[in-house]
């Protein structure tokens, strides 16, 4: 069971004949079987294919196949060597790996060749006994100096050199503050605030304010005065009306408002602005010090008990600056002594920074020695190591060498070979031209003549040991570039028999649709040419074409040796029936099935009956009219024969002709109301033929052709 979408599968069974033997094969979709391999086919894709392409023959003679034979060798030959060639030069990356990068012969070992000087590359290697010894002290050696106390000692001086840099600038800043004016400035201020608040409860002690006057209602104060300027600035000041809510002022809020002014103008406010700035100026100076090194460095050695020498000044020094800033912070007064203390330590501060810088640039000349020594004794690992390991590999060193010699000596075989085949290629040439593109064109010409095909220049060419043929209008222009589709096709089907018969044809030419894209001129020219070809061979063609189907069926009138079979959709797609040819009815083939309709309406009843009797009236009917082409006018013309034969006008008896004109007019004009396919008037369709007058109607007609035919024979 298949479902819906599934297809059944491609089958065929074959019977053929293959020599006097007959077989039978079961075909299930395979491809290229034998010796259905050896028929020749003709269709559309063919025509590029022997029209542009460089075309290789089917057919070889003997001779010319050793040709093919000795160039297959050589090549294999050439493969064979390449093949030796490159497993020969095949890398080493096992070797390659064995040495080090920066070593001093890896560009040597990874350019290994030919080329190699061996005794070069020997004398790198390590001759003592002892080598295995002395890589173990030198790698003892290398790992000591290239331990990292030194560079950690470099690293903790760097550090305090970067701590005392910072505690001297910190320390000659502090050492410049000037703390008596600070604190001077800070008790000044103070007193200056104690004299403000007095003078402000008491200068607006009647102004009926809604709580004392502190320092928000005093920065109230100045924010409007400055709005006020700013009014005025803009010439929309109006004294008469308040700043904020722009209703009128009294005699009372005016008197309010100039006591403001006298408030801000006041000596004191004045003074305490001096003073504020002075210690303003003083933060300043502090703000911007960096000491995130030092202070890091005393706090991490303050849990410590060994500290540095130095250690005490500098916590001196984050002392003074922590106090310095908690008292700009919190406005109190600053110890004076801490910052005299800076001065004192000024002097070892700098004898500090000075010992360390020199402890510093010593250890950095001691590890750049080191550094030297360490290079020194690791390349002398280094070498002795290569040294082995080339001791180790020389055998497998030499033998790459060898064997790169040996694959340039099979690169030099290798340039010999291309010039042995193109002289075989031209060895070839030349015989092709005498065994087989001489009968080619001879037979090219002769073909391309029977059809009527262009005449060009067929060019021989020679590749690889094989005879090869091209097809040229002029040296730059290809046919299919000139010539029409149909000319192509000619040209094609020209190329195709011209190398069928070269070989000799030995089975059955298909030809698909040979004259699609061809006008009806040359029709009869191949169909002339596929039944000459017919007389040798078995030829099978498929073709759409019925003017050509009927060409080639009239080719075969006297041989009979002509088979015609129609493909239909009836019962399924691509039914294969035999037939007659392409609705070509015959009157022989007419009144036999005449006779059969009666036979067999005689034996009917009813209904059967009646509807076999107008089918029999459709017979008569199609005989009406074949007699009348075939016999009466003698085939002057005939459907599907594209020309009148005006050889056969002088047989038609003229003197019968009205008499039987009359008699098969009238029987054909009967025929036409009783079948189906011709539509009837109302009063017409009740009337029914019966058996008997059809047999009548039947057995006139062929008294007219007995008749007729034996008066014309007089």
């Amino acid at each position: 069971m298949l479902s819906p979408t599934e297809e059944a599968p491609a089958t065929a069974s074959l019977h053929y004949a293959l020599g006097e033997d007959f077989a039978e094969y079961i075909w299930r979709g395979e491809f290229s079987v034998p010796p259905f391999t050896r028929m020749s086919i003709f269709d559309s894709p063919a025509v590029n294919f022997h029209v542009d392409d460089d075309l290789d023959y089917v057919y070889v003679p003997t001779v010319l196949s050793l040709f093919n034979h000795v160039g297959a060798g050589i090549r294999l030959v050439q493969q064979r060597i390449e093949d030796d060639r490159k497993e020969l030069v095949k890398p080493t990356s096992s070797l390659l790996a064995r040495f080090p990068k920066d070593g001093i012969i890896y560009p040597e070992i990874e350019t290994l060749g030919a080329s190699t000087d061996l005794e070069a590359l020997k004398a790198h290697i390590a001759t003592g006994t002892d080598n295995d010894q002395r890589i173990t002290d030198l790698q003892m050696t290398v790992a000591a100096l290239q331990s990292n106390s030194l560079s950690v000692t470099f690293t903790g001086l760097q550090r305090q050199q970067r701590v005392l840099k910072q505690a001297t600038t910190i320390q000659q800043l502090l050492a410049g503050l000037d703390g008596r004016s600070f604190n001077a400035s800070l008790t000044k201020l103070a007193d200056l605030r104690t004299d403000q608040e007095a003078f402000r409860t008491a200068f607006f002690s009647e102004a009926d304010l809604p709580s004392e006057p502190d320092d928000s209602w005093e920065e109230f104060i100045a924010r409007g005065a400055d709005y006020q300027t700013h009014l005025a600035a803009e010439e929309a000041h109006d004294d008469s009306r308040c700043l904020y809510c722009r209703q009128p002022l009294d005699e009372n809020a005016r008197a309010l408002v100039s006591k403001y002014s006298v408030f801000l103008l006041d000596k004191i406010g004045q003074d305490i602005k001096a003073e504020q700035s002075s210690i303003t100026k003083f933060g300043r100076l502090l703000s911007g010090v960096q000491a995130d090194e030092l202070r890091a460095y005393v706090k991490e050695y303050d849990a410590q008990e060994d500290k540095p020498e130095f250690f005490g000044r500098l916590e001196s020094i984050e002392s003074a600056l922590t106090h310095c800033e908690q008292a700009i912070t919190t406005s109190s007064l600053i110890d004076v002594a801490l910052l005299a203390e800076m001065d004192s330590i000024a002097g070892l501060l700098a004898a500090d920074v000075t010992a360390t810088d020199s402890a510093a640039a010593t250890i950095e000349q001691q590890m750049a020695n080191r550094e030297t020594t360490t290079r020194e004794k690791k390349k002398e690992l280094q070498d002795l190591q290569i040294g082995v390991e080339l001791a180790k590999s020389w055998i497998e060193i030499e033998g790459a060498v060898r064997r790169a010699k040996e694959a340039d000596k099979l690169g030099s075989l290798m340039k010999r070979i291309p010039p042995v085949l193109r002289g075989v290629t031209e060895l070839a040439k030349f015989a092709s031209d005498q065994l087989v593109n001489e009968s080619f064109d001879a037979l090219f010409i002769e073909e391309c003549e029977a059809l009527r095909a262009p005449i060009l220049k067929v060019e021989f060419i020679g590749r690889q040991g094989k005879a090869q043929r091209r097809k040229v209008l002029t040296s730059k222009h290809r046919p299919p570039k000139v010539l029409s589709e149909g000319e192509q096709k000619v040209l094609a089907m020209a190329d195709f028999l011209a190398e069928a018969r070269l070989s000799g044809i030995s089975a059955p030419v298909i030809f698909d649709d040979p004259v699609s894209s061809l006008d009806h001129r040359r029709i009869d020219e191949v169909a002339d040419r596929v039944a000459r070809l017919a007389e040798q061979t078995q030829v099978i063609v498929f073709t759409h074409d019925v003017l050509f189907a009927a060409a080639l069926i009239s080719r075969f009138e006297k041989t009979k040796r002509c088979r015609f079979y129609q493909i239909t959709d009836e019962g399924g797609k691509g039914k294969v029936t035999p037939a007659s040819g392409p609705r070509w009815d015959s009157i022989s083939e007419l009144a036999k099935k005449v006779n059969v309709t009666i036979e067999t309406a005689r034996k009917a009843e009813g209904d059967a009956r009646d509807a076999l009797v107008r089918t029999g009236y459709g017979w008569l009917r199609s005989w009406c009219e074949v007699f009348t082409e075939m016999e009466l006018l003698k085939g002057v013309t005939q459907r599907y024969q594209p020309n009148v034969r005006m050889t056969t006008l002088s047989d038609i008896n003229i003197e019968q002709l009205p008499a039987a004109i009359e008699t098969v007019t009238r029987l054909f004009e009967d025929a036409c109301r009783y079948i189906d396919s011709h539509s009837q008037p109302l009063p017409a369709l009740g009337v029914t033929p019966t058996l008997a007058d059809l047999e009548r109607d039947w057995a006139e007609l062929k008294a007219v052709r007995q008749n007729y035919a034996a008066l014309t024979a007089q």
